[in-house]
């Protein structure tokens, strides 16, 4: 009877281990996936897509790349300016919008303000009434930590339009 218990208790313990080991999952990671170098992979395709459609392809000296759509007229955007935008930022990877504003306004204070580093340098070069497509690297965005809902190592498109400078 004794050796029938012991059997019992054993049973028992190692039913209770597998019942906690079995509920204690691991937890996955959903942005293991958001690696340096797939952010590079996804920039490299953009670039070539961008070129197979005969589009011109500028670069800020930090590494901003940026498309002209309508250059606008008078004064390029510079600190202190109080700057109305219309934009939509774009995931890169999937072509979903994460933000828009059809009237947006902030103060242009380069690396003082709130805004990412990518779009305050990019907007940087253009005119009221401009509009440009900006693709912003996540090193000038919200970088290997993310922000919110846009995952690390996330590059990012912006389109912005400049309404008015004052």
């Amino acid at each position: 009877m004794k050796k029938l218990n012991t059997f019992f208790k054993v049973c028992a313990v190692v039913l209770f281990a597998f019942a906690v080991v079995s509920g204690c999952k691991k937890e996955v990671d959903p942005y293991a996936a958001y690696t340096p170098e797939r952010e590079a992979g996804l920039i490299k395709d953009w670039l070539a897509k961008m070129v197979i459609a005969s589009k011109d392809i500028d670069t800020t000296s930090t590494g901003i790349f940026y498309i002209v759509e309508k250059t606008g007229t008078g004064a390029v955007v510079k600190s202190g300016n109080k700057v109305t935008v219309k934009y939509t930022g774009i995931f890169l990877d999937n072509g979903n919008t994460f933000d828009s504003s059809e009237s947006f306004i902030y103060v242009q204070k380069g690396t003082d303000s709130r805004m990412i580093q990518g779009w305050e340098e990019g907007i940087q070069v253009m005119k009221k009434g401009g509009k440009a497509t900006f693709l912003i690297p996540s090193a000038k965005a919200y970088g290997p930590s993310g922000y919110s809902s846009i995952p690390p190592n996330s590059p990012l498109i912006f389109v912005i339009e400049v309404v008015d400078i004052k």
